[in-house]
């Protein structure tokens, strides 16, 4: 299973990441290629406790937690987990600050101790840093695929 607490799998993602361009475009969903890396950076401060989550607490669902991590499937795509990240206006001149920051971002959660993190997501409730670490590979994996990637 797939993880970004194991070198091999960091890499490739860390890879494909960086071959991330302004001219990237999306095969689904609203947000483009530059908010897509805006969100992903979001996400990873919001794990790493330096900003909340944009999304309100729902009840979570251990079923649903337990899908989406273990079983080894691709997320689907279209489903709404709350966040709105193709609202946000960018300066397209902040794409590069962007960028680092989500390759920053994904390096520093795979090397970050356990109570640096979260203690839990909005919609899966009470995450340990394994979850997490999966998380944060599927949650990247299925944004660059969204954009060929």
């Amino acid at each position: 299973m797939n993880t970004i607490a194991n070198a091999a799998p960091l890499a490739a993602l860390t890879a494909r990441l960086e071959a991330v361009t302004p001219t990237a475009t999306r095969r689904w969903g609203k947000m483009d290629v530059h908010q897509m890396l805006e969100h992903l950076g979001d996400a990873a401060d919001a794990v790493l406790q330096r900003r909340p989550w944009p999304t309100s607490r729902r009840r979570s669902n251990r079923l649903m937690k337990w899908l989406a991590l273990s079983v080894p499937l691709k997320w689907p795509k279209g489903v709404k987990a709350g966040a709105r990240p193709a609202d946000k206006v960018l300066d397209a001149a902040a794409f590069d600050a962007s960028h680092r920051r989500a390759l920053d971002t994904l390096a520093e959660l795979a090397s970050v101790a356990p109570e640096a993190l979260a203690p839990d997501h909005p919609l899966f409730g009470v995450m340990t840093r394994s979850e997490w670490l999966r998380w944060a590979w599927l949650h990247t994996d299925h944004h660059l695929r969204q954009f060929g990637l």
